[in-house]
């Protein structure tokens, strides 16, 4: 058995502190949320967003669908380093790979875009299943921090996969040039992925057939419920063809906001003049859709309205075309 003297151990002891306390250690303290907010999918295919990692801006690289918010959506990464003034003198080495399993109907993503925040990224390459990206040295006892974008890719309406809130995420690590002193961090990108919207004529306007009046004016009118009236000197309605307000069904994310635009008035047509017809509605406007996110979701839009008549009001048929939007709010 080889045995120290006590006073050579002590020096010894005394020597590897100073080697250990030079080693120093990186800390990734937050990393904010890259919300893309809300995302109408496409009717089919994958969509894919880009944001830019310096602006937060998002643009459409492919397929067709539509996002809706106008927020920034990159990331800031911070980094510390503490222990050591070795931090004043010696590059970060970050590593940016893909986690956990993306929820709803965000996918991973593809591709990123680095810019300077605080820090000074020297370089970046890709490693196979991870990124590396280079910082030039953190300050002791201080943080820097550098900014991210991505490319997001959604998918469209024929996935199985859950409207609603969506995250997809990444892991950040941060070591010493390598390996050692190393820390990690996930990051999450947030999306909250709805269904298409869409409106269906399911009945058409129709005010039927009435005479004019023998003198001075009158008119037919037809509530959204479905009810006709008629006004004026021996007006009179016939009872075929039935009368019969407009009907539409708008369809999409249940609790999702819309708005439904129904016209005003719309002109009719017939083989010897025209007349306009003022139009009343249910269902337009500011509206919520039925049920609640995750869930498809309607509203009903009913059309009347009225038509003027007079003894000079042309006799035939006179027909028009409504047309009623909608969109997302």
């Amino acid at each position: 058995m080889v045995r120290f003297p006590w006073a050579v151990f002590a020096a010894l002891l005394l020597a590897l502190v100073p080697a250990l306390a030079r080693a120093q250690t990186y800390s990734v303290d937050t990393i904010t949320d890259a919300n893309f907010g809300d995302i109408v999918s496409a009717a089919s295919g994958q969509t894919v967003f880009r944001s830019n990692a310096s602006s937060g801006s998002v643009t459409l690289v492919s397929g067709s669908g539509v996002r809706l918010s106008g927020t920034s959506a990159n990331a800031v990464v911070t980094i510390s380093c503490s222990n050591t003034s070795a931090c004043n003198s010696t590059n970060v080495q970050v590593q940016l790979s893909l986690a956990g399993t993306p929820t709803g109907r965000l996918n991973y993503i593809t591709a990123i875009s680095l810019a300077n925040g605080t820090a000074s990224i020297t370089s970046a390459f890709s490693a196979g299943s991870y990124i590396v990206i280079n910082l030039a040295p953190i300050p002791r006892n201080s943080s820097r921090t550098f900014l991210i974008g991505f490319d997001l890719p959604v998918d469209g309406n024929e996935s199985a996969d859950p409207t609603g809130n969506a995250t997809s995420s990444y892991l950040i690590t941060a070591q010493r040039q390598f390996g050692g002193g190393a820390d990690s961090l996930v990051g999450n990108i947030l999306a909250k992925v709805i269904r298409p919207i869409s409106i269906a004529k399911t009945q058409d306007l129709q005010f039927g057939s009435v005479t004019r009046p023998s003198s001075g004016s009158g008119s037919i009118t037809l509530t959204p419920g479905g009810v006709a009236s008629v006004t004026g000197t021996n007006v009179r309605r016939f009872p075929s063809p039935a009368a019969t307000a407009a009907q539409f069904t708008v369809s999409g994310e249940g609790g999702q906001a819309v708005t439904v635009s129904v016209p005003t008035t719309m002109t009719l047509s017939g083989s010897s003049g025209s007349v306009t017809a003022t139009l009343t509605n249910t269902g337009g406007g500011a509206q919520v859709l039925s049920g609640a996110t995750g869930a498809a979701g309607t509203v009903q839009v009913n059309v009347g309205g009225s038509v003027p008549l007079t003894g000079s009001t042309a006799i035939g048929t006179f027909t028009g075309t409504l047309t009623v939007t909608v969109q997302y709010n």
